[in-house]
């Protein structure tokens, strides 16, 4: 579709009736509107320009499209793949679809995510961070640090890891949601780092990766609890990155790292049987 990146990906899994989900992640949204003040509309125009130009520096970065078609706004990308989503059972979205918090940028969810007659399911990313969300609009559920949505037969599992850290109850709550009977996929916004990716993001830095040089102890166990229940978790999806990344965590239980959805890029997943 014009305006957009559709990567397909197909996760058979028994037990599971075919359901298809779209995942995107980063749009930064820099949105401002006829309520907005000098301050915010002043802001928003900075930072639209600032994310012009960047967007473009990661996709030639890595070796990925800058196509004139995908140099659409940051509200344009939003409300085309929110409104794709449509099509699907479910929506996952994985951090920084705003680029910082304000009143516009909130109204703008709210408002296309109103409309979308898909379920959703998001999380907090490092730009909009749970401690800035006011409370009151449709996106302010990604304040909680454990999102859960209930697809029937599965879960999708939203985790905050926007602070690069896994909390203690965080921990607890993952562990009650495996001994129940449904499968998992889990949901956060920086990957971790394995085996297959630990080259790309070594050279990226720390701040990329979940499993940094001095990642707290829960958030260790946390990495290692999804290891140990590959067979119980269909898939992880991130973002934060800014480009496509699929590695394993765990023989059976791939990573999927959307890449930039500033550049209309989107995960579309064909999962069951």
């Amino acid at each position: 579709m014009n305006g957009m990146l559709i990567h397909n990906y197909t996760i058979p899994v028994k037990g599971i009736k075919k359901k298809i989900i779209y995942h995107f992640s980063d749009i930064h949204l820099t949105e401002y509107d006829a309520l907005s003040d000098e301050a915010e509309t002043v802001k928003a125009k900075e930072s639209t320009a600032a994310w012009a130009k960047g967007r473009l520096g990661f996709a030639k970065s890595n070796n990925e499209s800058t196509a004139e078609e995908l140099q659409l706004s940051t509200g344009e990308h939003f409300s085309n793949l929110v409104s794709l989503a449509e099509s699907g059972d479910a929506l996952v979205m994985t951090g920084d679809i705003c680029d910082y918090i304000n009143g516009a940028n909130m109204r703008k969810i709210d408002a296309d995510l109103k409309n979308a007659k898909v379920p959703f399911l998001a999380v907090c990313g490092n730009h909009d961070k749970a401690e800035d969300i006011p409370d009151g609009y449709i996106y302010s559920s990604i304040k909680d640090p454990v999102q859960i949505l209930d697809l029937g037969d599965m879960l999708l599992v939203g985790f905050d890891d926007s602070e690069r850290r896994i909390t203690s109850y965080q921990i607890d709550r993952l562990n009650e949601l495996l001994a129940q009977p449904k499968p998992l996929i889990i949901a956060m916004h920086i990957p971790v780092m394995t085996e297959g990716n630990k080259e790309k993001l070594i050279n990226c830095g720390e701040y990329f990766r979940l499993n940094h040089d001095f990642a707290s102890a829960e958030t260790l166990e946390f990495i290692e609890i999804l290891k140990q229940n590959a067979d119980k978790i269909i898939a992880v999806f991130a973002g934060h990155l800014h480009f496509a990344n699929n590695s394993e965590i765990a023989p059976g239980l791939t990573q999927y790292v959307s890449s930039q959805g500033l550049l209309g890029n989107i995960n579309r997943y064909e999962i069951g049987e």
